[in-house]
């Protein structure tokens, strides 16, 4: 004789509200998917066609990314007055390309002479300080001085040689070679005007300063770039940019130039986009500085992904759709875009290897859909 399974009250409870959780997920799925039905003669007539679908392992860029040529600090200096004066001479212009030590600017000033008149001072008073400081060593040596006096002597050429070590230094960092330091110490030669040389073999981007004008102390008076390599800053969408690292391949429409990506901002802009920096490869693409470009980043596959035309894809519901073959006809289903471009994109979602999407007749089908959906 069968017995039945005598179930605990509250274990039948629970057992009940799991059947009823799972009936009512069901129905919601079946609900979900709407199958459209759609004959042999009505597909001829909509001009509805297919393609199979196959899984890509293949990369695929972006859609058109907005983008600027850009170069990065490293590859700029300015040019600043190193003392107050007057703009004599200019000797290059915004665009032209200048190399390294090549003299841009002359600079008249009287803190130039002052500088190097207190260079010369330094010098006597130097050789002076020594000169002293060896005859009392002698005099010490011979018993004939006390040894305090020899101590504020030594003290006072210590003063007299670090006087005259910044002194040089100032001239120094002025760009007076040593050969001029040299003449101005002895008192034969006086420079009346400072030549300022460029640090960088580039392109002058700026000048601020004209001819006779005065300038302060530190104020710019050219910027100059080297304008190898060049860079691209790219916009990303937030979504795309979680999948963007460093070396993946760059292009700009429209040109040759290529580049690979060095660096991905952490920080997202008020237009809800990432700054990409990517450096262009060094050849002649035609770009300049500033100029405003469409670039192009190239994806790496995201796990199992299919590659559609983009024509395939239907846009709905704030969701991305596919229209996939079935028995009777075709069924939405809702993928996941992962990048595209103009004529094919990469979608993630439930689909398999073999199956057929439709990729001509998609309007009819959107408009088949939408009225079988409606309430």
């Amino acid at each position: 004789m069968n017995r039945a399974t005598r179930i605990p009250g509250g274990r039948r409870a629970a057992c009940l509200i799991a059947i009823c959780v799972g009936l009512a997920g069901a129905l919601a799925s079946a609900a979900d998917r709407i199958e459209l039905p759609v004959s042999a003669a009505q597909r001829k007539a909509l001009g509805i066609e297919t393609v199979t679908l196959a899984a890509s392992t293949e990369a695929i860029e972006t859609t058109d990314l907005p983008a600027h040529v850009s170069i990065v600090p490293a590859q700029q200096r300015v040019i600043a007055a190193p003392l107050a004066g007057l703009v004599s001479e200019l000797r290059a212009v915004p665009g032209e390309r200048v190399e390294a030590g090549a003299t841009v600017v002359v600079l008249k000033s009287e803190e130039l002479l002052d500088a190097q008149r207190g260079l010369h001072e330094a010098a006597v008073e130097l050789r002076l300080a020594e000169q002293v400081a060896q005859r009392e060593e002698a005099l010490l040596a011979e018993g004939i001085i006390a040894e305090a006096r020899v101590h504020a002597t030594r003290a006072r050429l210590a003063q007299s040689r670090a006087r005259y070590q910044a002194q040089r230094a100032t001239l120094h960092l002025l760009g007076l070679s040593a050969g001029q330091l040299a003449a101005v110490e002895r008192g034969e030669r006086v420079l009346d005007a400072l030549s300022l040389t460029a640090p960088i073999s580039g392109t002058v981007l700026e000048q601020q300063a004209v001819v006779g004008g005065r300038v302060t102390v530190a104020a710019p008076l050219l910027r100059i770039a080297s304008l190898q390599p060049l860079w691209l800053e790219i916009q990303v969408p937030v979504n795309l940019a979680a999948r963007i690292g460093k070396d993946q391949a760059v292009r700009v429409a429209g040109t040759a130039a290529r580049g690979t990506v060095q660096y991905v901002e952490r920080t997202v802009d008020a237009a809800q986009t990432v700054r990409v920096r990517a450096r262009l490869d060094q050849t002649g693409s035609g770009l300049r500085l500033n100029q405003s470009v469409v670039a192009h980043i190239e994806m790496p596959p995201a796990g199992r992904q299919w590659a559609v035309p983009h024509k395939a894809l239907v846009h709905a519901r704030g969701k991305t759709w596919l229209f996939v073959e079935v028995s009777a006809g075709f069924e939405p289903r809702a993928v996941e875009l992962l990048s595209q471009t103009a004529d094919r994109a990469a979608v993630a979602g439930p689909l398999r290897d073999g199956e057929h999407v439709a990729v001509a007749g998609v309007a009819a089908l959107k408009a088949l859909w939408q009225g079988e959906s409606r309430p």
